[in-house]
């Protein structure tokens, strides 16, 4: 059976992502907790001889508010010109201040899931942040419900998402992702908190504010709009206490006001990462039954204490110790009866992790010292050594309950992830064997011999049902059953592929290396020493340090290539004494040629200071910092007319009259816009709000795209195949996406567009010169426009931090929040350069090589072209992301997995997604013609 190259490289990434998903499907799983529901009726009725039957678990307050204000850093609550009321109770001790240590991912969803329920969510819980499901664990909430007290909602819709039936009244943002709303959610919120203040109906109100974290969004937790929130906030907060302190007078009550944040912010703006200011929040109890206490608590604390706090059932997830100065106003046979019922809980989850060996862990021992001091105590109630010793056992021993079964709760499911990297090494073993074979082979023979392939298949299958039974028998289902013959079939084809590859290379791989020039070489080199940079977190988290080194070193190393070549012509006309105005017009290029190269070295110094990136450095001021500050207005202005109309220069080399004066008005339109949203200025003019600069600036792109493609159609119908006018098309591609890029990037960030387009042009032209051959030519292209996407995807701030995506890119020309365009826009932005380059890069092997101005041209089959640029996307895609699967196998249980390795393997998996739309656009783009410049 013969098989083409192109669909074997097809089929081997089909495979890959397939492979890759069974590793993450294992790696992150949906949940770490049952739904299974709690009651009172679990209460403990006895401690050893003593009865706690006379000890009354009830509700300690009358009513309580939380207030919830979203991306509340800690340093916000120090800020005592805004939170004038806050500081000023904090002060007098009619409030207490606690830190709150909140768990990575720290975006919404999973941090009210952690709040509400004691549990830790899973890490995939980032992606369903966009949907919000039902939540099935049990929460406070949902004791609360069971018990009849009322609860009312105002705020966030996530909440209503995931209790959708919780709440006696509620009131929810509908548009919360819309991060342009500064002040029309909260304004709602406020709204309605001024009636229910009028109500007594309710026992809990929740109320969930959003407009600290869409301005840190859009504007960063310094812009000039923080002040003002955070005093709107202290506003709030006194109308609460004002309603509170009425209610004790009028009704002898006792009511609590608790004020927290879901997550924090980092400095940059957005957060989703692990950075301090991300993972740090205030806690804040507005009651005169709280103490003051410097420890540092968890955000799951925040579910028992509550329970605690309403009298209701402590949620069955619920893994967190108690908040103790929150409960300073129970009497001491309460604290000690309520620290032991959550402690008994604990105890109970750990021993079934730990079965038999519980009983000799030092855990029960402290819990049997806890547990002897709390007789002794109530043996004796006078006895304050004993209750303070019992209590400070209680508090010991949960907290160390809590941290075993944290990290316990990291439940990995071993069988996908082996298979996973298994079948991902296999994949990359075979892009790499392509790219080492016979460039002229573009089919190969498959003919698999029967006694070694049976085996294969045995040992696979048996292989597969060994590592099965590491499974609960209860997921046998029908589909793992099928999954288990599938997966051998599989697995079988890429190893009957693997073995007819390896006899075609094993011959020429020493003289394919030994004649290897040096550009190809450190390529070769970069492309290892990347993967193995992926073993240490510190690389990973400032992976754009090793993309920086790689391109700049490339771009000198074909710089210097080609001065080489113009030295030695120079010599050779020289030797042969020919005219000495010959000899200095070359020498006046090649000077041109050196000085223009450092000119454009320089320029992407500077572009490489415009944003921080990583994480080490990320908190430091960089260019674009100090442009989008207010009083810089000018320069940003400056900064983005410079980079449009760079931009517009780069798109005349690809575009026609016409084009480029679309391309000029779009630009214009982008400027437009951007002054009318206040962040550049028309130097003395005003940009009026309307909606019509973006109306003409999508019809200049569809314009754009007709003139490239009503003139292939007609060829189409007509029958014609002049493949260098069809080239117009893709041309035209590649400039609505700049543009695209351009409306969507900050102001700053305009000029990297430009500099993209000019730095592909500047690497194909070098490999153009000191190629030696078609096949060379294309390596080295597909390479350094891979390595190029990359730098240019950190240039613009991204990093391998949750935290870095700009949403704010997403809603550009919206006014509400939609799925669908927000998430294309989102993508648009945060992958620009990777989406760039490669259209670059197909447009110069499409358009450049069929130039009827070369004369030296060699016609290759095109199906040559299709395989081997296949075989190297899997090549550059599969490798690393293999090596990276192999390394977070090892290290799943190192400190960083969730902060480090995890964000990383959800950005490769999202990328791996766009290769297989770049893979599609090469099956169908590539023409059936083509040929390759010597």
């Amino acid at each position: 059976m013969n098989a083409r190259q192109d669909h074997i490289a097809l089929y081997t990434f089909l495979v890959f992502l397939f492979s890759f998903s069974l590793f993450c499907y294992g790696f992150f799983p949906l949940s770490f907790s049952p739904a299974t529901k709690t009651s009172l009726e679990e209460l403990p009725q006895r401690l050893g001889n003593a009865s706690l039957r006379g000890i009354d678990y009830k509700p300690r307050i009358s009513r309580a508010v939380l207030v919830v204000i979203d991306a509340l850093r800690m340093d916000f609550i120090s800020q005592e010109e805004n939170f004038k009321l806050l500081n000023s109770l904090l002060s007098d001790g009619r409030a207490c201040l606690y830190r709150l240590q909140v768990h990575p991912p720290t975006v919404t969803m999973p941090r009210i899931k952690a709040m509400t329920s004691g549990a830790i969510p899973s890490f995939l819980d980032v992606i369903l942040n966009l949907g919000s499901a039902e939540m099935k664990l049990d929460s406070f909430l949902y004791q609360m419900k069971q018990r009849q007290q009322k609860i009312v909602f105002y705020g966030d819709n996530t909440w209503t998402n995931m209790f959708p039936d919780m709440f006696h009244r509620r009131g929810e943002n509908v548009d919360s992702l819309y991060v342009n709303d500064f002040y029309e959610g909260d304004r709602n919120i406020t709204k309605h908190l001024n009636m229910e203040l009028q109500m007594y109906d309710w026992k809990l109100m929740i109320l969930h504010y959003l407009g600290l974290d869409h301005i840190g969004h859009v504007e960063g937790p310094f812009s000039d709009k923080v002040p003002g929130k955070l005093q709107e906030m202290d506003n709030v907060v006194k109308k609460i206490y004002q309603a509170m302190d009425k209610w004790k007078q009028k009704y002898y009550t006792k009511p609590m006001l608790i004020i927290t944040g879901d997550h924090g912010m980092r400095d940059s703006g957005g957060h989703g990462g692990s950075t301090h200011p991300e993972t740090v929040v205030p806690l804040i109890i507005v009651s005169d039954q709280c103490a003051k206490s410097d420890d540092t608590f968890l955000q799951i604390d925040l579910a028992p204490t509550l329970s605690i706090l309403m009298g209701v059932a402590i949620p069955h997830a619920s893994i967190g110790s108690t908040i103790y100065p929150a409960l300073k106003g129970l009497h001491r046979k309460d604290m000690l009866y309520a620290h032991y019922y959550n402690t008994q809980r604990l105890k109970a989850k750990v021993e079934s992790v730990l079965k038999n060996k519980f009983q000799t862990s030092e855990l029960f021992e402290g819990y049997e010292d806890a547990k002897a001091s709390h007789e002794l105590f109530m043996n004796d109630t006078t006895d304050v050594s004993a209750y303070k010793r019992a209590l400070l056992l209680y508090t010991s021993v949960t907290n160390k309950f809590t941290q075993f079964l944290i990290s316990s709760y990291i439940r990995y499911d071993i069988v996908y992830i082996l298979i996973g990297v298994v079948m991902t090494f296999m994949c990359a073993t075979i892009a790499v064997m392509q790219i080492l074979s016979d460039a002229n082979a573009n089919a190969i023979e498959l003919w698999p011999r029967l006694f070694p392939s049976i085996n294969f298949l045995l040992v696979a299958f048996l292989m597969l049902k060994l590592l099965s039974f590491e499974k609960d028998p209860s997921t046998y289902t029908n589909s793992f059953q099928a999954l288990l013959v599938l997966l051998p079939i599989v697995c079988f084809t890429l190893w009957v592929i693997m073995s007819h590859l390896f006899e075609g290379i094993k011959m020429q791989v020493f003289d394919y290396f030994k004649k290897t020039p040096l550009h190809f070489q450190f390529v070769g080199l970069g492309i290892c020493f990347h993967c193995i940079s992926l073993a240490s977190s510190s690389f990973v988290e400032e992976e754009h340090q090793t993309w920086y080194y790689l391109t700049t070193s490339i771009m000198v190393l074909l710089t210097l290539k080609q001065m080489r070549i113009m030295n030695s012509t120079i010599g050779m006309i020289n030797h042969s004494k020919a005219d000495v105005s010959l000899i200095q017009v070359c020498k006046e290029e090649r000077n041109i040629f050196a000085s223009s190269s450092v000119a454009f070295m320089c320029i992407h110094v500077f572009i490489r200071r415009l944003n921080q990136t990583g994480d080490k450095w990320q908190h430091l001021p960089d260019v674009g910092d100090w442009l989008s500050k207010d009083e810089h207005k000018a320069s940003q202005s400056l900064a983005m007319a410079a980079g449009l109309c760079y931009l517009v220069y780069q798109i005349c080399y690809m575009g026609g009259l016409l084009t480029t004066v679309l391309s000029f008005t779009a630009s214009l339109l982008i400027y437009y816009y951007r002054a009318a949203m206040g962040t550049v200025s028309i130097f003395g003019l005003h940009a009026s709000n309307s909606p019509i600069c973006l109306t003409i600036f999508w019809i200049n792109l569809v314009e754009i795209f007709f003139i490239g493609f009503l003139p292939m159609l007609y060829r189409a119908v007509v029958g014609s195949s002049n493949l260098n006018r069809s080239g117009g098309l893709y041309s035209n591609c590649v400039i609505i996406v700049a543009l695209l890029s351009a409306l969507l990037h900050k102001p700053h960030n305009v000029m990297l567009v430009g500099s993209l387009l000019a730095t592909s042009r500047f690497l194909n032209e070098r490999i153009d010169h000191i190629a030696e051959n078609k096949n060379g030519s294309l390596v080295l292209k597909m390479i350094t426009h891979y390595w190029l996407g990359k730098t240019f995807y950190y240039y613009q701030g991204n990093s391998n931090s949750l935290a870095t995506i700009d949403l704010n890119a997403g809603y550009i020309g919206l006014n509400h929040f939609d799925i669908f365009r927000v998430g294309i826009f989102l993508t648009l932005h945060t992958f620009s350069g990777p989406i760039l380059c490669f259209l670059m890069l197909m447009q110069n092997i499409f358009f450049n090589n069929n130039d009827e101005t070369h004369k030296h041209k060699l016609k290759i089959d095109p199906l040559t072209i299709k395989w081997k640029v296949l075989s190297l996307i899997n090549v550059l895609t599969a490798v690393p992301v293999c090596f990276f699967m192999v390394v977070a196998t090892i290290l799943r249980d190192h400190i960083f997995v969730w902060t480090v390795f995890s964000p990383k393997i959800i950005y490769d998996y999202f990328n791996v997604w766009l290769v297989l739309i770049q893979i599609v656009l090469v099956l169908l783009l590539l023409p059936n013609r083509i040929s390759i410049n010597l």
